[in-house]
């Protein structure tokens, strides 16, 4: 089989068109209109305009389709339901997300805990050694108000008793005990703690402190709905009473404090109790009252002397768990002593320290604490400013994230679909953004971001997208070995599957170097072998070109009966496509000959070959119809070969050279003769390697 021919004005016209875009349409138009003798000038005029408009739309739908990322759309569906999704159980699973959240913000404090002040409060601690000194607890009443007066004597600024003094004093002094605490108590700085308890009936002790609200919303603050209070004699001679109570999340950990609490008895007005801490630094300050803007705002704060608290939306406090050590006094030393110089100037907090005695809280750090030292925390924290808050938003901020960072992350897929290494080195900072932008917000501004749950919603649409990718890709390839296996080696199917085949394959105008192969005198050989022994012929030598070709990374354009045709520098480029194809042509014709052995062997006919090759632009690209298309290439080159093909079995040479591709080849060539080739306006010269003519 050659390639088309067309007397007088059909090969005008097929020259002219062949170095155009549209050549392959026009070309095969023409050649339908010979083939039914429709070659008149104006017959072929009116199938070139027809096949010329058809080829420029075919290009154009091709390049514009060259153009997109395989799977882009695919991609785009994927991110835009996913993320929908993600975003929908952000918002509706909230407060399972809240513990896992409240777990991040423990990870910060854990892995970079923040340090606070303690120069302005001190434990005073009832502990093992004091009992063991001083007595089994409950201590009684007077010894009680000895170690008060002590701490007084010290020169505190305060003194919190953290101990439950609702009922009398049940040692031998009895009622001295108390009246004896009591006269302690009067007109000293001390603050008394109130205990919560829902049957316990309302509180039945005078305020302390006077509030100035602001703003409040009835269900922001804590509810108190009955408590247990100190003995009214206590009560009325301490300068402050104050609730103690943690809120323990769900998994037991106290992480933030109410400041304020609402005692809603069931018949009378609402009073408002300030939090044990909170009056501990009320009366260390001197001052009378509380102002109070306490609304679920972002603006809501308690402010007593010259401290102003800012609190949550819920009324509370965040507990800084820092690893610095609470300082400790123990009781039996001061009580020794009479009085200690670490008391001076400071706030003072009594509470029993004992296994068993009192109750130990766990931290966001992970530790347990005694109810004194997070008292003392909150002291400290309200003394030195340091407030650790949740940032403003913070849930709009996080999905904020989550879907800013999906738009980088599909972009960038997108971008490098083809590049997995470049894509998962771009996806990895995008995906841990938000987890860096949490942490930088905890170390210079302390305030909390969850930046997990956008990165793991990130790590999620990145997986997904790139398994997408992956998937596309593998189809991709499939599609590509199907169609283009047979006639490109697998290092070049590979490639295209990795780059951008559409770009690659779509028609375009480029030098190509086309070489024929054919096997001498095949129609006389095979005339005495059946069927089976032709086909096997035909396919030994298929499989030495196909090697070859393979080999040096040719474009096997078609098989013609016995004869291959194959070009280089399509659709990969190929700078030394001249010498790849005439090193092929050479090591064709070796290898035949030397596999002729083989034939012969079984019963089969040994075989010769002849191979031609010409350089020139070609139209070369993905041709055809909606039904069929093929990767092939239409041009002078092309048409140059299969009438070389002609002059070298008429010269009897092994190896033609045309030639451009003489002009261009590395390897020394000699002119053979100068031809008339059928179609072509001029003779030309052809050549052959000087090595083949030596030899």
């Amino acid at each position: 089989m050659v390639p088309f021919q067309a007397p007088g004005r059909a090969k005008t016209l097929c020259q002219q068109w062949a170095g155009r875009a549209e050549a392959p349409a026009v070309i095969r138009r023409i050649s339908v209109a010979v083939e039914n003798g429709e070659a008149s000038p104006q017959g072929l005029r009116m199938h070139m305009r027809a096949a010329a408009d058809r080829g420029r739309g075919s290009m154009t739908a091709k390049k514009a389709g060259g153009k997109k990322h395989p799977g882009s759309r695919a991609l785009l569906h994927l991110f835009v339901v996913l993320g929908a999704g993600l975003l929908l159980i952000h918002a509706v699973f909230a407060n399972p997300l809240g513990l896992l959240r409240e777990k991040t913000y423990d990870l910060h404090q854990s892995l970079a805990p923040i340090p606070l002040d303690f120069e302005q409060v001190v434990v005073v601690a009832i502990d093992e050694a004091s009992l063991d000194e001083y007595g089994r607890w409950p201590w009684p009443r007077d010894r009680i108000a000895e170690l008060v007066d002590a701490i007084l004597a010290s020169g505190a600024a305060a003194v919190g008793i953290d101990i439950f003094l609702a009922e009398p004093d049940s040692s031998q002094e009895g009622a001295d005990g108390d009246a004896k605490l009591a006269s302690t108590l009067t007109g000293a700085r001390t603050v008394l703690a109130m205990s919560l308890d829902a049957e316990a009936g309302a509180l039945d002790v005078p305020q302390k402190a006077g509030w100035s609200v602001v703003g409040l919303d009835p269900d922001a603050p804590g509810t108190v709905t009955g408590g247990l209070a100190p003995l009214d004699a206590l009560a009325r001679a301490a300068d402050g009473l104050g609730i103690v109570r943690a809120l323990p999340d769900a998994d037991g950990v106290i992480r933030k404090v109410p400041l304020v609490w609402a005692e809603r008895p069931a018949a009378g007005e609402v009073r408002l109790w300030p939090a044990f801490s909170m009056d501990i630094l009320r009366v260390a300050q001197a001052a009378g009252s509380y102002t109070l803007r306490l609304e679920g705002l972002p603006g809501d704060a308690i402010r007593v002397g010259g401290v102003t608290v800012p609190l949550g939306e819920d009324g509370r406090i965040r507990l800084i768990d820092t690893a610095a050590a609470v300082p400790h006094l123990p009781a039996n030393e001061l009580l020794g002593a009479g009085a200690s110089a670490q008391l001076g100037g400071r706030i003072a907090i009594l509470a029993v320290d004992a296994a068993g005695l009192d109750q130990y809280h766990l931290t966001a750090r992970g530790v347990h604490r005694l109810g004194a030292d997070v008292h003392a925390m909150l002291v400290s924290q309200m003394l030195s400013g340091r407030y650790l808050h949740e940032l403003r938003n913070a849930r709009l901020v996080e999905r904020g994230l989550f879907a800013g960072g999906s738009l980088v992350l599909l972009i960038v897929l997108t971008a490098f679909a083809r590049q997995p290494s470049f894509a998962l080195a771009l996806s990895t900072p995008v995906i841990f953004a938000p987890i860096a932008i949490a942490a930088w917000l905890y170390a210079e501004r302390e305030t909390l971001l969850d930046g997990v749950q956008p990165a793991v919603g990130l790590l999620m649409m990145g997986v997904a997208g790139g398994y997408a990718l992956y998937r596309e890709a593998e189809r991709r390839r499939r599609l590509l070995q199907r169609q283009f296996g047979q006639f490109l080696s697998p290092e070049v199917v590979r490639h295209l599957a990795e780059t951008d085949a559409a770009a690659a394959l779509q028609v375009d105008d480029r030098e190509i170097t086309a070489m024929l192969v054919d096997v001498r005198g095949f129609t006389a050989l095979t005339a005495t072998l059946g069927a089976d022994q032709t086909v096997a012929l035909v396919n030994h030598f298929f499989e030495i070109a196909n090697r070859e070709i393979f080999a040096r990374s040719g474009t096997i354009d078609k098989y013609m009966g016995d004869a291959v045709l194959a070009f280089w520098n399509a659709p990969l480029p190929a700078p030394d496509h001249i010498d790849r194809a005439i090193d092929c042509a050479r090591a064709i014709l070796t290898a035949v000959e030397a596999a002729n052995p083989q034939l012969e062997a079984k019963g089969l006919p040994a075989i010769r070959t002849v191979a031609v090759l010409e350089t020139g632009v070609c139209s070369v690209g993905n041709m055809g119809t909606e039904q069929r298309i093929d990767y092939t290439a239409i041009g002078p080159s092309i048409n140059m070969t299969s009438r070389l093909e002609h002059e070298a079995k008429r010269l009897g040479r092994p190896i033609l050279i045309g030639p451009a591709a003489a002009a261009k080849a590395k390897v020394p060539v000699r002119e053979v003769a100068v031809v008339q080739l059928r179609g072509f306006g001029k003779a030309c010269p052809v050549y052959e390697i000087a090595a083949e003519s030596a030899s």
